[in-house]
């Protein structure tokens, strides 16, 4: 079996050199056998599968054969009387000598045999060529000089297949789950600390945490379940990717958790974010999705938003001013949101003073639109106006 196939780069995660790159190369040589529906016969951990260029099927019988096969069933009767050695009256009258067979006579098991047999040739032919693509990829992908020792053991024992190479490659380089899983492990907590304090491009990101997450899955890491799970993912990419969202989304993850009320999964959180980033970069092109994102081209500092209801402007909130229920209970009298606490009558007015100074006179006329009473006066607002969750 010659290698037809040209050697893989050197730089290609399926090139097969040591155990580092024995989960690559085994999931590509998994892919491209299940995706030719050739697996059952490369899959070291299933039961034992033939070399199967080496099994063509078996040529059907001749003419002649069927025919000689036929007068050895017609003449059986015969030749059971023949060998039987009790006296004629005790077994009977001798059977009449049968007509020999004719080519008629098989003709239509001849067609059908003959049909069955080129089914099974044209099978063959496919799943052969397949399984010798395979046998030409294992070649070229595996370091010529780790491959060649088993080659020839397996050939000195008259063993080789495809499934057997693959066994002693599995033996030589295939870590224990243990160890894989820690790998997943560091790489998917790897992945989260990029998004904390390095530099990145968004999209380029997901692409890299979707992976880790993918091989994670695989394992059943915990880190990639639970509250917890969806709490690390919001608070990495609230850090520098998306700390405007982020920040949002995070404090309204808390707030749901201590509640009792549901919480979105890891998966929707991560689809939700991608979706984000693809519209932000439609939005504005590849330049613009940091300072969308970021927060920057909003108004707001990468520590949040500056609202009335602090008493300084070093103190922020991660969520715009319009959603901020004190604020809305100083100036409506009403909150829609839940409160830890209520805020007394004296700071309610304090609020509602900050509010006029000129700082924030574009929120006066964003909050004017959506209808809220804003103005000097007071809002009408008794102690402590009333709080709906």
């Amino acid at each position: 079996m010659s290698n037809t196939s040209s050697q893989p780069n050197e730089r290609s995660e399926a090139y097969l050199r040591d155990r580092r790159s024995w989960p690559a190369w085994f999931l590509q040589l998994q892919f491209d056998s299940t995706f030719r529906n050739i697996w059952q016969y490369v899959d070291p951990s299933a039961p034992d599968a033939p070399h199967l260029i080496a099994v063509e099927p078996t040529d059907p019988p001749t003419i002649e054969e069927l025919i000689a096969s036929l007068n050895d069933e017609r003449t059986e009767p015969t030749r059971a009387w023949d060998a039987d050695g009790r006296p004629e009256e005790e077994k009977g009258r001798r059977p009449r000598a049968p007509v020999p067979a004719k080519f008629d006579d098989i003709k239509e098991e001849h067609s059908a045999r003959l049909k069955s047999y080129s089914v099974q040739q044209v099978n063959w032919v496919q799943r052969s060529a397949r399984y010798q693509h395979m046998w030409n990829w294992v070649r070229a992908s595996v370091d010529e000089d780790l491959l060649r020792p088993h080659l020839e053991t397996l050939v000195r024992e008259d063993r080789i297949s495809l499934q057997n190479v693959v066994r002693r490659l599995q033996a030589q380089f295939a870590p224990s789950d243990d160890i894989s899983a820690d790998r997943a492990r560091q790489e998917y907590r790897r992945t989260l600390d990029v998004a904390r304090h390095g530099s990145i491009n968004p999209q380029r990101w997901y692409q890299d945490w979707n992976k880790a997450l993918s091989r994670a899955r695989t394992y059943r890491i915990p880190e990639i379940d639970g509250f917890l799970a969806t709490k690390d993912f919001l608070e990495a990419i609230s850090v520098k990717l998306v700390p405007v969202w982020g920040s949002q989304q995070l404090a309204d993850v808390v707030v749901a958790k201590e509640l009792g009320e549901p919480v979105r999964t890891l998966d929707q959180y991560g689809r939700a974010f991608e979706s984000l980033i693809q519209h932000a970069s439609f939005l504005n092109g590849n330049s613009g999705v940091f300072a969308t994102l970021g927060g920057r081209s909003d108004g707001r500092s990468e520590r949040g938003y500056l609202c009335p209801c602090k008493e300084t402007r070093d103190e922020r909130h991660p969520w715009k001013p319009a959603d901020c229920s004190i604020l809305e209970l100083a100036i409506r009298g009403v909150s829609t949101r839940a409160m830890s606490s209520v805020p007394s009558t004296q700071e309610l007015d304090a609020v509602r003073e900050r509010l006029q100074s000129r700082q924030f006179t574009d929120l006066r006329t964003n909050l004017e639109k959506k209808g809220w009473p804003v103005g000097t006066e007071s809002s009408g607002a008794t102690y402590p106006g009333s709080v709906t969750a």
